[in-house]
């Protein structure tokens, strides 16, 4: 699992833009060839496996620790966290594993701001799908806003 986790995290973070966003893709219904688009998916379906209550549980400079809900069925996807501000040559995007509710995320500059976003990735390709928690951010960082 950690090196198909590697794999979505290299891929979600070379995905532009990196502001958070959900797409009309159908997880649910078996795949079409490829010379067909898939079907659309309701923008609620997608809202109700994102992550719920997103916190910081501990802020430690250079260490961050997460904590949040994932409704029944997100739990038998991968989750993601996307962090923001990131410095060159960083990912933005780390690959948890399927159904996790935490994360500790090391490395980060203890003078600057962050806000965190918690995805349920529910479809990789060129337009991908992924179920946004809303941001949490610490440090004085604001949220950028998102167009759905």
């Amino acid at each position: 699992m950690a090196l198909g986790g590697t794999a979505l995290a290299v891929y979600l973070s070379l995905q532009q833009p990196a502001p958070p966003r959900t797409s009309t893709a159908d997880t649910a219904r078996p795949q079409r060839p490829a010379t067909e688009s898939p079907a659309p998916i309701d923008e609620r379906d997608v809202a109700a496996l994102a992550p719920r209550r997103v916190k910081v549980t501990a802020d430690r400079g250079a260490l961050v620790e997460l904590a949040w809900s994932l409704p029944g069925r997100a739990r038998d996807y991968p989750v993601v966290v996307q962090r923001s501000p990131v410095q060159a040559g960083e990912q933005p995007i780390t690959a948890l594993d399927q159904g996790a509710t935490s994360a500790r995320l090391a490395g980060l500059d203890p003078g600057t701001g962050y806000c965190f976003l918690v995805g349920v990735p529910l479809r990789i390709s060129e337009d991908s799908t992924v179920a946004w928690s809303k941001p949490a951010c610490i440090r004085g960082a604001k949220a950028r806003p998102t167009h759905r």
